[in-house]
């Protein structure tokens, strides 16, 4: 159940990008915009994405084999990222219909889609946290093990 190598740089090139337009981006609406609520958003995407280049680079180097049990808490963290993306943008998708805001650069829109960004690197981050957590954890290679099965 090993990732090619192919993969591998793939996900590893996507959150580079997603670590790169994140942090970018929260700089860009704080110094231009002054959104930032916007800001914030990017950054918890940027850090999100950060720590899944982070497993994925771990991956790598095999270095997840002696320390796995790291994956159960970053599992824990996509999880409450993914609340955090899906309540934001729940809240800013309601503020900007009842303010009856335009779709400008500092409105409510905008940070909605940060918040939808945010909720997608915490489900990766999740999503891969588990796929590293089954390979390299005892207790599931054992569960997967066709011996064991009795009919």
């Amino acid at each position: 159940m090993a990732v090619s190598r192919l993969r591998l740089a793939f996900r590893i090139s996507f959150a580079v990008l997603g670590t790169f337009v994140g942090l970018s981006a929260a700089v860009c609406w704080i110094q231009v915009f002054k959104s930032y609520d916007t800001a914030a958003f990017g950054v918890a995407s940027g850090l999100t994405a950060a720590v899944a280049l982070t497993i994925h680079i771990l991956y790598a180097r095999e270095q997840w084999q002696a320390s796995y049990r790291w994956l159960r808490g970053l599992m824990l963290s996509g999880c409450f990222v993914q609340l955090a993306g899906v309540c934001g943008f729940v809240t800013y998708l309601v503020l900007g219909i009842t303010n009856h805001q335009a779709l400008k650069p500092d409105s409510y829109y905008i940070t909605c889609v940060w918040c939808f960004l945010t909720w997608k690197w915490g489900f990766l981050l999740f999503l891969y946290a588990r796929m590293y957590r089954r390979e390299f954890d005892p207790t599931y290679q054992r569960m997967m093990e066709p011996g064991d099965v009795k009919v």
